[in-house]
């Protein structure tokens, strides 16, 4: 058995291409059912984000043909031919690297806003979705449950998580510098139902004095005290009144274009903000007099400069999730040579029963140091020094 793992992220990929990787829920119940259903893959986990795409599988036997299979299934749901030039943006990851990596994502350390948030709940939510449908068993239960508790004692431990800025508000930041101040501007949410768009809605609510819309399908819920509802389909009869308009839908058309925009009136300064891949926001907005428009790309590059003010807790982040990550390698190396442990035992006791104590521990010394090369045995060594040293 062997962890592989492939992954499109803002790394090595743009939004337009991370747009193909974005998928919904019908193409992630399409892409596990065939990875499970196949005669490759043991576990499964996906995960879907805006700026990154990872396919985490236990393969029952480390080939290439399990791997290219995985490839082959993400490239057909992405629309993307396999002699496609997008398929060189797929990392590869496996064994320790693929384990290191997920450390790394569910504590925020890979993401373009360092120490973010968010991505702690996207990757439980993954792990959820698949335990759910049983696509996982004990060594993705293992896995994620230690990358996870990893990720909360970074998040608990270091000063990283209480100044985590998310992409959410990096946006809301962003606006707020256009105009000065939010307080008394209008602020429309598309897609606050979401989870991006609730976080949107929960920073602009506690920006004082902003007032904030947000759009509703189909039904329109009770009114909020602090949050106005307006009927999704109504939306661009309201835009006329509106400062600042966001937009995180996981629609695959535009919750806003140039023309409809156009056709209504509208402020003499307005600022769009795309949270979404693919876009939300018709990026020819920004070509109307006034009208200032923001994508995830922005974002990226925002989320760099604040990224250097959280570098001096990277050191601190990085040895907690080394140390979580070297308790799990060593749970897992412990369970999958359990037998040999035993019969190590077994050997030990036998050996104990016909000599004295002090013969049998020297003869399972002697026979280790026959039957291992010097490196090897200079590492037994030097675990026999830490076993004295902490007695």
């Amino acid at each position: 058995m062997s962890i592989q793992l492939l992954c499109v992220s803002h790394k090595t990929a743009d939004t337009k291409i991370r747009g193909l990787f974005a998928f919904d829920d019908d193409a992630k119940a399409r892409i596990m059912e065939r990875l499970i259903s196949s005669p490759y893959i043991n576990e499964a986990v996906l995960l879907a984000t805006c700026n990154r795409t990872e396919l985490y599988c236990e393969v029952r036997e480390k080939t290439e043909t399990a791997v290219l299979f995985m490839q082959q299934v993400l490239l057909e749901e992405a629309g993307v031919s396999e002699n496609s030039e997008i398929q060189d943006v797929i990392l590869r990851y496996e064994e320790k690297k693929a384990v290191h990596h997920l450390f790394m994502v569910a504590a925020g350390l890979d993401s373009v806003v360092l120490g973010e948030d968010q991505i702690l709940g996207q990757v439980k939510n993954a792990y959820l979705a698949s335990d759910k449908k049983g696509y996982i068993g004990n060594s993705f239960h293992s896995l994620f449950q230690a990358a996870m508790a990893a990720a909360k004692k970074v998040k608990t431990d270091t000063p990283m998580s209480k100044t985590s800025v998310s992409t959410a508000s990096l946006a809301l930041k962003q606006a707020g510098e256009k105009f000065g101040t939010l307080s008394g501007k209008n602020i429309m949410i598309i897609g606050a139902s979401g989870k991006i768009g609730n976080i949107v809605m929960l920073d602009a609510l506690d920006i004082e004095g902003a007032n904030v819309y947000v759009t509703a399908r189909n039904h329109i819920p009770e009114k909020n005290a602090r949050c106005n509802i307006i009927d999704y389909k109504d939306r661009y009869e309201h835009m006329e009144k509106m400062d600042v308009i966001i937009s995180a839908t996981s629609s695959p058309h535009y919750t806003v274009t140039r023309k409809h925009f156009e056709e209504k009136e509208h402020k003499n300064k307005v600022v769009f903000i795309d949270l979404a891949v693919p876009f939300d926001i018709s990026p020819d907005i920004e070509e109307i007099q006034g009208v200032a428009r923001y994508s995830m790309e922005d974002m990226d590059r925002l989320a760099a400069k604040n990224n250097e003010l959280k570098k001096s807790y990277l050191c601190d982040a990085k040895e907690i999730i080394r140390e979580y990550e070297q308790e799990y390698l060593k749970n897992e190396i412990f369970r999958a040579n359990r037998e040999k442990i035993d019969r190590f035992m077994a050997y030990i006791k036998e050996n104990a029963e016909k000599k004295s104590l002090d013969a049998a521990v020297h003869k399972m010394i002697f026979d280790i140091k026959e039957k291992s090369n010097a490196q090897e045995f200079q590492d037994f060594v030097e675990i026999i020094a830490k076993i004295q040293w902490y007695c």
